[in-house]
């Protein structure tokens, strides 16, 4: 593995532990998903019972995308599509927070100066996925 994709297999490692452990979260108990959304995401306002079960459906997935991270962490030459799912699906997710930014505030609080750091995040991790699943496929390309 070459030096310039410690970077990549940092931020990759990094998106798959936190979707595994939230994922993980949001198929605990009442009690642990209040905390979490409350103290990691800023909520102030917590959901009814009804959307806590909804929100395990949406864990399941997210532990589901945190393996694939994971694989791609493991070995991204390899698995480097899985890069183009990631970059995809963080990108789709900053837009979704965009879109909704006036219901995440009204339903569940986050502020929001909270919001902007978080879609700033995802669409840098989502640039950095992408940036490098080109550089890997030119990389490649170069190699033939």
């Amino acid at each position: 593995m070459q030096k310039n994709y410690l970077v990549l297999r940092g931020v990759t490692w990094f998106i798959s532990v936190f979707h595994v452990i939230f994922g993980i979260v949001l198929n605990s108990s009442p009690k642990t998903i209040v905390w979490f959304v409350s103290n990691v995401l800023g909520a102030t306002k917590m959901p009814e019972s009804s959307v806590l079960f909804l929100a395990r459906a949406l864990g399941t997935y997210m532990i589901a995308f945190g393996i694939g991270m994971g694989i791609a962490a493991w070995n991204p030459i390899k698995n480097r599509a899985l890069l183009t799912v990631g970059a995809i699906l963080v990108g789709l997710r900053a837009i979704q927070r965009i879109i909704q930014a006036a219901d995440l505030e009204q339903m569940l609080g986050i502020s929001s100066g909270k919001n902007l750091l978080t879609i700033g995040i995802l669409f840098v991790l989502a640039a950095i996925l992408i940036y490098f699943r080109m550089k890997l496929y030119q990389d490649m390309k170069n190699a033939a």
